[in-house]
């Protein structure tokens, strides 16, 4: 399951690895030029990312196999940076991740992006397409017919054939179209050539603090989109890649791509599954796609340059149709409406208010409902019968009783046992407790002794018995009875009450 080091190369894994680069360097050309002028920083930008991230970043990172580039999730930040600062910011903001990114590698912090809940992954997925395809609308306006003809070979070529990139036949059929049988539309417009050159970005004093947080917001999205895509080549090709090493080869990758008038990028999970698919299981195969697409972008830029706006717009149009998790994201509703309704608010959130805004609030709702399945699973009601005329309920506490579940207990408790005379509490299968779970027993205590009701504990052990009596939720008498077993405190009640 161990990664292999780029130095200790297994040659058996040549041709894969060549067959890899090669396929994925197709793959990445249209894109790169496509998110590279949506981005605003043009099409030179795009297509140097792909080259340096791709290189840089594979060989840095901890996954091997895995294809390094701008993407569409990326990009559209980019976009929103673009529109609201200029291009001068926008660099720096890049630059700023970058740096944050080998932070966050270095300070081991890698694990923690994936404590975010799938359904929240779902949903700022489905948002990221959604936008992707609303930002390209003024592309497609240059060219309508255009665009609707890449649009379809986009969304059906795959059905013909998977052997040629649907990505590639579009640009080739979309620009023979917008060329020749529809000409007129804007162009993407002369690409500089030769090597991007070295610049350090400024920092405007008037917009030093909103750089640094784009640039912070930068950093999570890519470390989120780059793990997730590792996720994805670990399932592939049954290895497993390290967080933190991953975190770092983005963050050199992307600093030095900032460094040379290029867009940051990320692990890109398309790129990935295409180079594993065609046989790339190394370093090896991300670096060679690197430098193919370097080689085309210095031979044939001048091409590219005839290339429809409306072209680049209706393949990222196509991206984004086929990045909406429609199949995710009816399994997840279907199996549970917290779920669906965790995708549904994180998707409007991406859409209409800010990625980070979408994450935080996706994930802290589905904190919330996971609280209250909690209660609902760690409570669990027991039928008893007892002679001596008064009704009694018996109810077990299956796992721990923290600040997490302890409300949602609180409620069910309440609403289901209006009934009873009396409530037994069971917990010992409690194996913790805390305070916030102690003042819990205390106020339900207290809430159904005003109800005229009666709460008496079974089962307690030895730490939440010192935990309930210095709390005072019971005295060091009633922990006597408390600490017996379920069975013996049921009895006790009976005896009480026919003794009554």
């Amino acid at each position: 399951m161990e990664t292999k080091s780029f130095f200790s190369y297994d040659i058996k894994n040549l041709k894969g690895d060549i067959m890899g680069g090669f396929t994925t360097a197709i793959v990445a050309l249209p894109l790169a030029l496509a998110l590279g002028v949506a981005s605003g920083a043009g099409a030179k930008a795009g297509l140097y990312s792909a080259i340096i991230t791709g290189i840089l970043s594979t060989l840095f990172g901890g996954t091997p196999a895995q294809v390094n580039g701008p993407t569409g999730a990326m990009t559209v930040v980019l976009i929103e940076l673009y529109e609201k600062f200029g291009a001068e910011a926008l660099f720096a903001a890049m630059l700023v991740a970058g740096v944050t990114q080998i932070l966050i590698g270095g300070l081991k912090l890698g694990k923690y992006i994936h404590l975010i809940p799938q359904p929240v992954i779902v949903g700022f997925t489905n948002g990221i397409g959604f936008l992707i395809f609303l930002k390209m609308i003024p592309y497609f306006e240059t060219g309508p017919v255009v665009a609707l003809i890449t649009i379809a070979v986009m969304l059906l070529f795959p059905f013909i054939t998977k052997k040629v990139p649907a990505s590639l036949m579009a640009l080739i059929v979309g620009t023979v179209a917008g060329t020749y049988l529809l000409p007129g539309g804007e162009l993407v417009g002369a690409i500089p050539s030769g090597l991007p050159q070295f610049t350090l970005p400024s920092f405007p004093a008037n917009q030093l603090v909103d750089i640094i947080q784009s640039g912070i917001i930068l950093a999570m999205l890519g470390c989120i989109e780059s793990l997730l895509a590792a996720l994805v080549v670990d399932e592939m090709t049954k290895t497993k890649h390290h967080s933190n090493k991953e975190i770092i080869g983005q963050g050199i990758g992307n600093t030095v791509a900032t460094l040379f008038g290029a867009l940051i990028g990320t692990g890109a999970i398309v790129r990935s599954a295409v180079n594993v698919n065609a046989g790339g299981r190394t370093r090896l195969s991300g670096i060679l796609h690197g430098i193919i697409l370097l080689v085309i972008t210095l031979k044939f830029a001048p091409l590219a340059s005839q290339i429809p706006l409306a072209v680049l717009g209706g393949i990222l149009m196509g991206t984004a149709i086929k990045m909406v998790e429609y199949s995710a994201t009816r399994k997840f509703t279907y199996a549970s409406k917290r779920a669906g309704s965790v995708i549904i608010v994180t998707t409007l959130l991406t859409v209409f208010s800010d990625l980070v805004i979408a994450v935080a609030a996706g994930t802290l709702l589905s904190m919330f409902l996971f609280v209250l399945s909690m209660g609902e699973v760690y409570l669990k009601q027991y039928p008893i019968s007892i002679k001596g005329g008064k009704k009694v309920a018996s109810y077990t506490v299956e796992g721990p009783l923290f600040f997490g579940v302890s409300n949602a207990i609180a409620s069910k408790l309440e609403i289901e046992s209006e009934d009873a005379d009396i409530i037994v509490l069971n917990l010992m299968n409690m194996p913790v407790m805390d305070s916030t779970g102690a003042i819990a027993i205390k106020s339900i205590k207290q809430l159904l002794e005003g109800n005229g009701q009666t709460l008496i504990l079974a089962g307690v052990k030895e730490q939440a018995g010192k935990l309930l009596t210095k709390l005072e939720v019971i005295s060091d008498e009633d922990l006597q009875i408390s600490s017996m077993r379920i069975k013996d405190v049921l009895s006790h009640i009976e005896m009480n009450m026919v003794n009554a």
